[in-house]
């Protein structure tokens, strides 16, 4: 599944692509659930459980690739079940606009 891309409306996101955090979201950790909002639209999200770790390891950019591959050495999962429920994160968050790529 490497370089599996998702296509999107508007772009193509390949499992290589680094990704970042939408710096409009502002994020605090409630007994391990994530609760965010974008002060700008005055929405708010949640995320819980290995969405929350994969939120955490975005605080600096990160493609699928290496969330996957973070995400399965501290949790028992297999590879190419990870990639899929990441790249669909990542599509969900993307959509949504709480994650972006990074701009070269």
């Amino acid at each position: 599944m490497d370089n599996e891309a998702i296509t999107m409306t508007t772009m193509t996101l390949s499992s290589t692509t680094l990704l970042q955090r939408n710096p409009d979201m502002v994020a605090a950790n409630l007994d391990g659930d994530l609760v965010m909002m974008n002060e700008k639209l005055g929405r708010y999200y949640g995320i819980s459980g290995v969405g929350a770790r994969a939120w955490e390891l975005l605080e600096t950019p990160a493609s699928i690739d290496d969330l996957v591959a973070n995400l399965c050495q501290e949790y028992d999962i297999d590879s190419d079940t990870c990639h899929q429920d990441i790249a669909r994160f990542a599509h969900d968050l993307m959509k949504v606009n709480l994650i972006e790529p990074v701009e070269k």
